[in-house]
């Protein structure tokens, strides 16, 4: 949902029309982009969906979007290509959680914000980056904790203090704007605690992630089938971006069998639209170029997402969406939404 101030009030008028890729954040995680929300008094805060991140902490400044690297090996690989040896390793890769064992996920997700010298919302949420005469990236991170049963209680620690890590067209009075969004993003709060199941998928139907990780069928062509049922009647666009962003959201958790994330990642494979966009080491970002727009409206928008996936293990380090289409006071490249996941086997909670 969106977030806009306009001096000390919020509108909530507008809401934003999901993209197909995930954000950060669960009661913290799980990411985005995308974003829930948090309600307190007047105020709409963004608030991280649910998601997972890298072994080391980001330092990148801004969500940037991965640039092409050239290929070293002399078969060219293709997203295909990486999505089903991604496939092959979540089944026979580690970090398989055993009984009495959690899957512990670190997030990290840098959101952008946008303002006009009236209103700071998320992109095209309120103000556009055409529109934009002030630029914020406010980063937050967290950790959650997935048992074996993923039916079971998720626990999500309380999300860090937003702080900003970028800015572009710096003037006192936007700051002080911002900074009165950020005390009260930081007064709304978000503490942590138990989500049966996960919680639900950010703006879906009410289904948990535990739900949809187990009921998902455990080859490619029926979680198409299963998400086509489930859909009812919608255009073949409208259609791929919404599983799209369910499969990446839910591979982005990092939670479910073997046999199940496979079937996500090779079905994620078989969308159109996507490019190797970088490869380091056993890491491959994956983009998916499109046009989305919800039935019925006019305008529709140009998005670049990406998931980057380790195919030594099958799990997810990152996730990022952009409409920057460039031209704006934001500099190219720097995205929509970026989260940053890290992912380990522990053997009790925190605390």
């Amino acid at each position: 949902m969106v977030a806009e101030i306009r001096g000390t009030e919020l509108s909530s008028r507008v809401r934003p029309r999901r993209p197909w890729l995930f954000v950060a954040g669960a009661a913290g995680a799980l990411a985005a982009a995308t974003t829930g929300v948090l309600v307190v008094g007047s105020l709409t805060t963004p608030k991280p969906s649910v998601v997972a991140h890298p072994t080391s902490t980001p330092t990148h400044s801004a969500p940037a979007v991965p640039s092409p690297t050239p290929g070293v090996s002399e078969r060219p690989e293709t997203a295909q290509g990486v999505f089903r040896a991604a496939s092959v390793s979540a089944i026979h890769g580690g970090l398989q959680v055993q009984p009495g064992q959690y899957l512990r996920v670190a997030w990290t997700s840098d959101l952008l914000l946008l303002g006009d010298g009236s209103t700071i919302s998320q992109p095209s949420h309120g103000v556009s980056y055409a529109m934009a005469t002030h630029a914020w990236v406010i980063r937050t991170s967290g950790e959650f904790y997935v048992p074996a049963d993923v039916n079971g209680e998720w626990y999500f620690t309380p999300s860090s203090t937003p702080v900003v890590t970028a800015e572009y067209g710096q003037d006192a009075a936007a700051d002080v704007q911002l900074q009165q969004y950020l005390d009260r993003w930081s007064a709304a709060g978000d503490p942590g605690g138990f989500q049966a199941g996960g919680g639900a998928l950010p703006e879906g139907d009410g289904t948990l992630r535990g739900e949809f990780l187990t009921s998902l069928p455990d080859d490619a062509d029926g979680v198409l089938s299963w998400f086509r049922s489930r859909q009812g009647s919608t255009s073949e666009n409208h259609h791929g971006a919404m599983v799209g962003w369910t499969l990446m959201t839910l591979l982005a958790s990092n939670a479910g069998t073997g046999d199940v994330r496979a079937a996500m990642l090779q079905a994620l494979g078989t969308l159109p639209g996507s490019s190797i966009v970088d490869s380091r080491g056993s890491l491959r970002t994956i983009a998916f170029d499109s046009t989305f727009g919800e039935p019925g409206q006019a305008i529709d928008v140009q998005r670049h997402q990406t998931i980057t996936v380790d195919v030594s293990t099958g799990r997810v380090s990152g996730t990022s969406d952009s409409t920057n289409a460039g031209g704006s006071i934001v500099p190219d490249g720097v995205g929509d939404v970026r989260n940053d996941y890290a992912v380990e086997l522990v053997d009790g909670l925190p605390g």
